[in-house]
């Protein structure tokens, strides 16, 4: 009876702990600056030679500021992103396209 309870308790802090940790993790939105050199037809894009995934509700905005889409962009171009860890990968929540520098 002793053995069941503890093991009992036991389970349930673990699920505890598990839970957590994969809120905690799914959570954290990681920020990058980088180039981005291509567009693959599986929908993923290149950055710095890393392939991330595309959130299908990603924030897109283009050099001139305005929404986009991926295929609104023409690689190879720099970009600031966000990103999080996923247990499908790396996937890009938001993409801004930097606008073109002045040249004098």
């Amino acid at each position: 009876m002793k053995n069941s309870k503890l093991l009992l308790v036991c389970l349930v802090i673990l699920s505890i702990f598990l839970i957590s940790s994969n809120v905690l993790a799914a959570s954290k939105i990681i920020s990058g600056k980088g180039t981005l050199t291509s567009i693959e037809e599986d929908g993923r894009v290149i950055i710095d030679e890393k392939g991330y995934k595309i959130d299908p509700a990603v924030k897109i905005i283009d050099k001139k500021g305005k929404k986009s889409t991926i295929y609104g962009i023409f690689p190879p171009t720099k970009v600031y992103f966000e990103y999080e860890y996923t247990r499908k990968g790396f996937v890009i929540k938001q993409i801004e396209e930097f606008p073109d520098e002045i040249r004098r």
